[in-house]
């Protein structure tokens, strides 16, 4: 190795060495976890210092030992000269740094600036680095705030205030959640993608559920959706979008992300072939619980599109059925609810329209008043509920996907005993969870 290794980082490795040495002699014969602890202090304890020797190095900026003269103003481009020096203190992923900062400030049009933000990318104010605050929110977003401070003290050496990793966690969910609100406006403007297309693959799947979360105003529902590619009548590689919003809100944000899975590639053209000819989409298969907002919001934004009622919600309707006529009677109940559901499946719903027909109930009675309802909502979602044509075409008739995201974006987050939301803070958080869940970077 030819190049000189600089005197201000030899500095700190000699004195890390000297340090490991003597532990060896005070630790002989000690157990493993002794001399992981020890290793692990005596390095976290240098960290810091390697870094900021090199940043140092590196940086324009940060070397007090060298002559700085003019340069370009950022802003107006007028020739601007250094101003003084001042100390920055940063925590970063490596510890507390604090650098000696050249600062430049052009007078003509008030802008100032340091390498810090031009070369480290670190804006004006902040008080910790990029790479820590992804660390912070990503631990805010994973489990509550006291936890995260908690895990990051005990894994990184860190330590921070729990309303420090609260007040860190809301600003990068709040710049996503801003990022997301830019995107659906772009979608809704341009009818393109506003992000970088990550196609699912096959067929595009969009499942849409609701969960409940406690504000501090009382309950209200959070909308989640989950976009991803059918395989082999599975959803797979999805990613999802949550928000507490009303559906003509929150439609426009599922088809922004649906966008940025694949929804509005144009895979066909339809019409004469010379002139102007239609656009054909992607197909999307939308599956609900069957509740009315997911259709209207479906038959809003999505063209070319299957909507299917989850087969499991549709069964819980059959022994919704059984339970009233039955009400004292689990065997009798599941009798009657059981093959009715196998048949849905296999048979399509000729035979629960034919089973609905015949079953009674006193006039007036609630037992009748549930049964026009279930009436109702099998005819209402009769070709929606075609399962063993579905399957045939490889369709998934589950909305398992969007119910499992429901609990792990939402719920295992959000719906901790004693949480109680402010709108600001779970909308961030919200968007967190959506952004981590999908598998996608922090960076807006």
């Amino acid at each position: 190795m030819n190049r000189r290794i600089p005197a201000s980082i030899v500095a700190v490795l000699d004195e890390l060495a000297s340090s490991l040495g003597r532990w060896c002699g005070d630790g002989r014969g000690r157990p493993l976890a002794e001399h992981e602890a020890a290793v692990l202090s005596r390095v976290r304890g240098v960290l810091g210092r390697l870094l900021g020797a090199v940043l140092a190095e590196t940086t324009p900026g940060l070397d007090r030992g060298q002559r700085w003269g003019k340069t370009s103003c950022l802003g107006c481009g007028g020739a601007t000269e250094p101003g003084g020096w001042r100390e920055r203190t940063l925590a970063t992923r490596c510890g507390t740094v604090t650098l000696p900062t050249l600062r430049y400030r052009c007078e003509p049009c008030g802008r100032g600036w340091s390498g810090l933000e031009t070369t480290l990318k670190v804006p004006a104010r902040a008080r910790m680095s990029p790479g820590l605050q992804e660390w912070v929110a990503h631990l805010g977003g994973v489990t509550d705030f006291r936890e995260a401070a908690d895990l990051l003290a005990e894994y990184t050496g860190i330590e921070l205030g729990a309303e420090t990793v609260r007040r860190h966690s809301a600003r990068v969910g709040t710049v996503l959640a801003d990022a997301e609100d830019a995107a659906l406006a772009r979608v809704e403007r341009t009818r393109e993608a506003a992000e970088p297309v990550d196609p699912a693959p096959g067929d595009l799947v969009v499942e849409l559920d609701g969960v409940m979360v406690r504000y501090q105003d009382g309950w209200h529902e959070v909308k989640v959706g989950a976009v991803g590619g059918v395989v082999e009548r599975a959803a797979t590689a999805l990613s999802y979008t949550a928000a507490r919003e009303s559906p003509d809100r929150f439609g426009p944000r599922l088809v922004a992300e649906a966008a940025r899975r694949g929804a509005l590639e144009i895979v066909g053209w339809a019409g004469p072939v010379r002139g102007r000819g239609l656009a054909q989409l992607r197909r999307v298969i939308i599956l609900g619980d069957g509740a009315r907002w997911i259709w209207d919001l479906a038959a809003e934004h999505f063209g070319d599109r299957v909507e299917i009622v989850d087969y499991y919600h549709a069964s819980q309707h059959l022994w919704e059925v059984a339970r009233t006529l039955q009400p004292d009677d689990p065997a009798a109940q599941a009798a009657w609810a059981r093959p009715l559901a196998r048949r849905l499946r296999d048979d399509g719903i000729g035979p629960v329209l034919d089973a609905l027909a015949v079953v009674t109930a006193p006039a007036g009675t609630p037992a009748a008043d549930v049964l026009r309802r279930e009436r109702a909502f099998f005819h209402a979602n009769a070709d929606r509920m075609a399962y063993h044509t579905f399957q045939a075409q490889g369709f998934p008739i589950g909305s398992g996907a969007v119910e499992s995201a429901a609990r792990h974006v939402i719920q295992l987050r959000m719906k901790r005993p004693g949480m109680r939301w402010s709108d600001p803070n779970a909308r961030a958080i919200a968007a967190l969870r959506s952004r981590l869940r999908s598998g996608r970077s922090l960076a807006a």
